[in-house]
């Protein structure tokens, strides 16, 4: 939950045009492999992160995610990361893992055959397939919402004190 409200007063506390140039402000996770498989690995155990392996049939885990969002099967495998809110796509998060994944391998390549964007929830390259207990509507984060300014007080309720 600690990481949950860290990325949240992250995303609250940006100011309009900030951004991530090439390689500032990416988040250590996209370099730091270790730091990524730990953070995936927590996904894992407090959120049930997977499947292990999207394109096998996977009945067991997509059952248990049914039952537990109360849901039937076919709607459980419809809530993706790649349709998570907090699954970011964006052109600087998609460089700066690029970025992480460096010259030795094809970055870009690896990128779009593993649809990979970054959990804003869990800090970590995540694959679109997969999902995880955390999972949001409203993704995902394709970085056009950031330009968009909310209306004053468009966030309280009326009568609400700002």
């Amino acid at each position: 939950m600690a990481t949950m409200q860290r990325t949240m007063s992250q995303v609250m506390d940006r100011e309009e045009g900030d951004g991530m140039e090439e390689g500032e402000n990416c988040p250590m996770p996209t370099q730091d492999i270790t730091l990524n498989l730990k953070n995936r690995a927590k996904a894992i155990t407090s959120a049930a992160y997977g499947p292990e392996n999207p394109k096998l049939p996977n009945e067991a885990f997509w059952r248990k995610k049914a039952d537990q969002w109360d849901v039937s099967m076919d709607d459980a495998k419809q809530s993706l990361c790649g349709n998570c809110a907090a699954f970011n796509v964006s052109d600087n998060m998609k460089q700066c893992i690029a970025q992480g994944i460096g010259m030795e391998a094809d970055p870009w390549g690896t990128i779009k055959l593993a649809d990979l964007g970054y959990c804003e929830i869990f800090d970590f390259k995540c694959a679109a397939s997969r999902t995880c207990d955390a999972w949001v509507v409203g993704g995902p984060n394709t970085g056009e919402q950031e330009g968009e300014d909310m209306e004053e007080g468009e966030d309280y309720e009326e009568g609400e004190e700002k």
